[in-house]
């Protein structure tokens, strides 16, 4: 019995090294083409602008891919953030900014959210914004006045000088509906990956200035 459990282990490792080495370069390729997708749609979106970009390079948890155009022009630089603490563990995105830091687009890369979250965080901080609610006068005095529409859309946003947390603390962005930990981390990586690229955030200045008071 020992000989012919020890001849199945060794025959079924040996078939998930041969599994592993067939698919490792299949799956290598497909994450190499997600990354390169990924960095054209939060550097360029739409636009067929000729670029290039930097072999990546990795530094204190970030990767950075610096894009230029045909003439060597910086366009901006597409970052992989990663924040450890969403509701599910890991939250990984992918945001791109102009050389003044501008955020030009984002998408998330992986994410061990609640289903339906992580995937509601890829379009959630690209829409715009709702206008107002409208409503009669008289219906002010009896039902109160309408909620102000939020802020969710931060593509157009700079980092350094927008605050780029959630509005129920203090910043300029609505979090995602029954979601706040999620955004909060998704908002952390955008915010961590602006740093790496350019320094100081607004909410940081803003602590900074607390702290000292």
């Amino acid at each position: 019995m020992a000989v012919v459990l020890t001849v199945i282990a060794v025959v079924a490792a040996g078939l998930l090294a041969w599994v592993n080495g067939v698919t490792r370069g299949p799956i290598e390729e497909i994450n190499s083409q997600a990354i390169a997708q990924g960095v054209k749609s939060v550097i360029l979106g739409e636009s067929d602008v000729e670029f290039t970009v930097e072999d990546p390079v990795e530094k204190d948890g970030f990767v950075f891919h610096r894009v230029y155009d045909k003439a060597g022009n910086s366009l901006g630089t597409a970052v992989e953030s990663t924040d450890r603490n969403g509701f599910g563990g890991d939250l990984k995105i992918m945001v791109g900014f102009d050389p003044e830091g501008v955020i030009l687009g984002y998408t998330v890369l992986e994410n061990n959210e609640t289903p339906g979250l992580g995937q509601k965080a890829d379009e959630w901080f690209r829409q715009k914004s709702a206008e107002t609610a409208q409503q009669p006068a008289f219906l002010n005095v009896i039902l109160g006045a309408p909620e102000k529409a939020g802020n969710h859309n931060i593509i157009g946003m700079n980092p350094g000088d927008d605050m780029m947390t959630v509005s129920k603390d203090g910043g300029m962005v609505d979090a995602i509906t029954a979601s706040t930990i999620t955004s909060k981390a998704f908002l952390r990586a955008v915010n961590g990956a602006y740093k790496a690229v350019f320094g100081y955030t607004s909410a940081d200045a803003v602590s900074g200035a607390s702290s000292q008071n």
